[in-house]
């Protein structure tokens, strides 16, 4: 997850990108508390994701101003040849007919046009895009994308170049999932041929040398001293070889290896069965209310809501209570600096980087490209860059010590 927002509780976005695909990300930019943008990499192919919010009705004309100038211009820095996809809640209303903007809008939306909607649909007209779910014929349950008592709206949209329309296979809101009261979850399926990458494992397997105390020790040292393992005759690097293999192999039999995958690198690792069964217990209610909303099903849901609130603070209170334990004793402290070098790398965007950009600034993920890349910047570093007034070198060194 990729998140970007300044003040809490008002505006920020961020991106999820599932797990197969976290190595497939080559690049992020923050522009601002509303926008967003991940590149990725899917079988060559370069797709950037955007991730916007719109300012709200009522907000000062420059805010909407800045923000419609910001997301032009990230538009603006996304190469043709590079795919393009926008999720965003543009709060504004494009309107259930497409008359005049029949290139960017379906015909397929819901409601009535509005000032903001005009707004939406200048920008899909000046970048070449289309409104994704405007262009499905949908029920209205799947077109509505915001909701709050009688009030309906679809404010939510997926915009993508028309070019790329051929690869937009449905999207469409899916109501009855349970994310927030009022916002729907809306979901775009896009055909994409992709082949995971397989990358070369850097496990490094580590002999357990922490577990060298208790039983362990006394065993290890019993097998050490087994035999005659202290020779002291012959060359000391010989000697020495000897030793300190006998030192390892012993070590691997009586404490073993780790795997060298590391820890699993799980968020919640606080999750318990209580918790999820409050879980599934708020969505059951939320179902109910989505087909039938009366008092009943809303004082259910609500309270469902309350215990499954109350349910993740005391699991991760219990979780953090014996971790603040654990990091008091002596093998704790060692935890310390682990639990510091965790937080470290997740601070870190991008861990592995996958590509590189040439002379035009265009991304380069396949290797024979990526290799002559090098090879020029190599060969343009040293070659001519170098060249030049090698000013008063004292060349009579050189030919004193040939």
């Amino acid at each position: 997850m990729w998140y970007t927002g300044k003040t809490r509780n008002r505006n920020g976005v961020e991106i999820i990108v599932d797990g197969n695909l976290k190595d497939e990300v080559v690049e992020i930019k923050r522009i601002s508390d509303r926008i967003i943008l991940v590149k990725l990499m899917i079988d060559e192919e370069t797709f950037n994701i955007i991730s916007a919010y719109a300012p709200q009705i009522g907000l000062k004309k420059s805010t909407k101003k800045a923000f419609w100038e910001d997301l032009e211009e990230i538009v603006q820095e996304v190469p043709l040849g590079e795919k393009l996809f926008i999720g965003a809640d543009l709060n504004g209303h494009v309107g259930s007919t497409n008359e005049g903007f029949e290139r960017v809008h379906g015909g397929y939306g819901y409601g009535v046009k509005n000032e903001g909607g005009e707004s939406i649909l200048d920008f899909a007209v000046a970048y070449d895009l289309i409104l994704a779910n405007t262009f499905f014929k949908k029920r209205e349950s799947h077109l509505i994308t915001f909701s709050s008592g009688p009030k309906k709206s679809q404010i939510d949209f997926v915009m993508t170049r028309k070019v790329n329309r051929a690869i937009c296979k449905d999207c469409k809101v899916l109501p009855g999932e349970c994310l927030v009261s009022q916002h729907k979850l809306m979901v775009v399926d896009v055909g994409v041929k992709w082949r995971k990458q397989k990358y070369k494992s850097n496990k490094c397997i580590k002999t357990r040398w922490w577990n060298l105390n208790g039983g362990k020790m006394t065993l290890f040292k019993d097998k050490m001293l087994q035999g005659d393992p202290w020779r002291v005759e012959g060359k000391p690097n010989m000697i020495w070889d000897e030793m300190a293999s006998r030192i390892r192999n012993t070590a691997r039999e009586v404490l073993g290896e780790s795997r060298g995958r590391g820890p699993p690198t799980k968020e919640t690792w606080w999750w318990n069965e209580e918790v999820q069964q409050a879980i599934k217990a708020k969505k059951e209610c939320y179902k109910r209310l989505h087909k039938c909303r009366n008092e009943d099903n809303y004082k259910c849901f609500r309270q469902a809501r309350k215990d499954a609130k109350k349910a993740v603070r005391e699991a991760r209170g219990k979780a953090c209570e014996g971790l603040y334990q654990k990091l008091e004793t002596k093998d704790g402290e060692k935890d310390i600096y682990r639990i510091a070098k965790q937080k470290e790398r997740r601070t870190k965007d991008l861990i592995r980087i996958k590509c590189i950009k040439d002379e035009a600034d265009r991304v380069l993920v396949k290797e024979d490209e990526i290799n002559e890349r090098w090879r020029t910047y190599f060969d343009t570093l040293f070659n001519e860059e170098s060249m030049g007034d090698f000013g008063d070198l004292d060349v009579t060194f050189d030919d004193t010590n040939r």
